[in-house]
């Protein structure tokens, strides 16, 4: 559930910011250095000297060279931006308004970061097998922003319930889209997953 807005601008304490700058700048040259050699011929060492941080440095961001291109697969930012309160408002319905929101006003640049991002994630088999598992993993995230905004405990079931359906989609949306790399792939994926979450939004009647 990729988000092409990947400023570091917004919101967060000034380390949280410093952490994302860091992250944006390592990964936009491991993309670049993957697009002129391939992703299996670049080493780490290349992509930290690039990025003008040491191999240390590099690990304390990213635990793999794999870990770079998924960074941000289950984009955290669009949780971020989700209304600060929800009551009356059905959240599967401001997810999709929020995710709208951000592909809307992203920059050029980011657009293309995500395409290239994506290519990598459906054409590198190792970085492929572990897209589920990446987008699964922000259910405890997303269950808590929910809480949050709702004013409910962070271990309220019906929210991690809700948190999994959500990411489920999302999963489905990313299996569905399988191979369609043609012109304008990332275009129809948003919309797929646009359509998908509407499903789950109407409670998924057949």
């Amino acid at each position: 559930m990729t988000s092409p807005n990947r400023s570091t601008a917004g919101s967060g304490s000034h380390r949280e910011r410093k952490k994302a700058l860091a992250q944006a700048t390592m990964q936009r040259e491991a993309l670049r250095l993957f697009r002129e050699q391939g992703y299996t011929a670049t080493t780490i060492d290349q992509i930290a000297a690039a990025a003008g941080v040491s191999r240390v440095t590099f690990f304390r961001y990213f635990p793999t060279k794999a870990d770079v291109v998924l960074h941000d697969v289950a984009d955290l930012a669009v949780l971020g931006a989700l209304p600060e309160a929800l009551d009356g408002v059905d959240p599967v319905r401001a997810l999709r308004e929020t995710v709208r929101t951000l592909s809307d006003s992203a920059a050029p640049e980011d657009h293309a970061i995500n395409a290239e991002r994506e290519l990598l994630l459906r054409t590198v088999p190792e970085l492929r097998a572990r897209v589920p598992a990446q987008m699964a993993a922000a259910i405890p995230a997303l269950a808590a922003e929910l809480a949050r905004r709702l004013g409910r405990p962070a271990n309220d079931l019906a929210l991690t319930t809700l948190s999994g359906a959500i990411i489920g989609v999302a999963i489905a949306a990313w299996t569905a889209a399988a191979d369609d790399l043609s012109e304008g792939f990332m275009a129809r994926h948003r919309q797929l997953l646009d359509d998908c979450l509407a499903r789950l939004e109407g409670g998924l009647k057949l």
